[in-house]
């Protein structure tokens, strides 16, 4: 009997500690306590040019191992060969336009700034026109290297190995054009 009595007492001792002991009273005059934190900063603008009109450099053997092509065989090797040349001609398209790609990224960037500093997103329609006049013939160029890619990916690959190529290029952002037949 005396046992039982003593654990009942120790068991109701331990619930109301639990319930309104150190738990929540303290805790929430702590955080009454604590000063406030700072708001966040606004993250800086990040306008990525390359991403905007569909400049991709691709890894070859993850874009290999991602379209399910082994780079030891014939096919492997073809398939370097072509995403070799294609990152060539991609990287001379970035570098000869160069300036033209960094000065439109500028330009974004610090109407950005401007914006979010005074609120004022009244000329957005103009800088997105100064930027798509700019980067539009890049863009083309780019487009042309795309369909040929895809052409010469596509006579190389079968179709499961095609559908898994594809699948890679959409996570990438990256949109072929449709071919005219």
């Amino acid at each position: 009997m005396k046992k039982t009595l003593f654990y009942l007492i120790l068991c109701s001792c331990f619930t109301a500690q639990a319930q309104y002991g150190y738990g929540n009273g303290q805790r929430q005059r702590q955080r009454q306590m604590q000063p406030m934190q700072p708001q966040r900063k606004a993250p800086e603008p990040n306008f990525e040019v390359e991403k905007y009109i569909g400049i991709i450099i691709y890894n070859i053997k993850k874009t290999a191992k991602k379209s399910g092509v082994k780079l030891t065989s014939e096919k492997g090797k073809e398939f370097s060969k072509i995403i070799t040349d294609y990152n060539k001609k991609t990287k001379d398209i970035k570098r000869i336009n160069s300036f033209l790609l960094r000065g439109t990224k500028e330009m974004v960037e610090n109407f950005q700034k401007t914006a979010m500093k005074s609120g004022d997103f009244s000329k957005q329609a103009t800088i997105r026109k100064e930027m798509n006049t700019r980067l539009k013939p890049i863009g083309e160029v780019i487009r042309e290297e795309d369909k040929k890619l895809n052409k010469a990916i596509k006579k190389l690959l079968n179709k499961k190995q095609y559908k898994k190529w594809i699948k890679y290029n959409r996570k990438k952002y990256k949109n072929f054009p449709k071919e005219e037949d």
